[in-house]
């Protein structure tokens, strides 16, 4: 909040708020995707007050490729991030547009560290063949196999909730 808003009570307030929310240190013990997710989120928003506040081209294209290797290793921890990062890229790659700092090259370039972020799914597929993912769920080695696992859909993704019958998203949240 500083970097947005420059030094003050507001950003005082909002980093207190947010050092003693019950929730934040709640999760952040758990050993589940939360608390990485938290982090990411974290680092995520610092990227995006740090590009909004970049004073030259040069700031502003490494921040953007920090961002977008964040983007993508968050996003393999959570989807939920998905909802952060549909918002983030499109208004980056505008700031750049209109700033005209962007080229075929920096989207390539950047769409390259989005990409390298999801590396680590190529463990999945690599350690299922060799037989040593544990703690995994579904069998990788094939695409199919994969793709469930991506998906989430063991896990219930886009179910809201688990019921006896099957019950569509659209219904749920009706």
């Amino acid at each position: 909040m500083r970097r947005l808003a420059g030094p003050g009570p507001g950003a005082m307030l909002a980093g207190g708020l947010f050092a003693v929310s019950r929730l934040s240190w709640q999760w952040s013990v758990v050993a589940e995707v939360f608390a990485l997710n938290n982090l990411f989120v974290g680092l995520l928003f610092f990227a995006t007050a740090g590009f909004h506040r970049a004073e030259n081209a040069t700031k502003r294209q490494k921040i953007a490729h920090w961002g977008a290797l964040c983007c993508g290793l968050g996003l393999c921890n959570q989807h939920t991030l998905l909802l952060y990062v549909l918002v983030v890229i499109p208004w980056v790659l505008l700031r750049l547009h209109s700033l005209r700092e962007l080229s075929l090259r920096g989207v390539v370039s950047l769409g390259a560290c989005f990409l390298a972020g999801f590396l680590p799914y190529v463990y999945l597929p690599v350690s299922s063949y060799l037989n040593t993912a544990r703690w995994s769920w579904g069998d990788q080695t094939t695409l199919s196999g994969l793709l469930t696992h991506l998906l989430r859909e063991e896990y219930g993704t886009f179910s809201l909730a688990k019921t006896e019958s099957s019950v569509s998203l659209r219904s749920m949240l009706r």
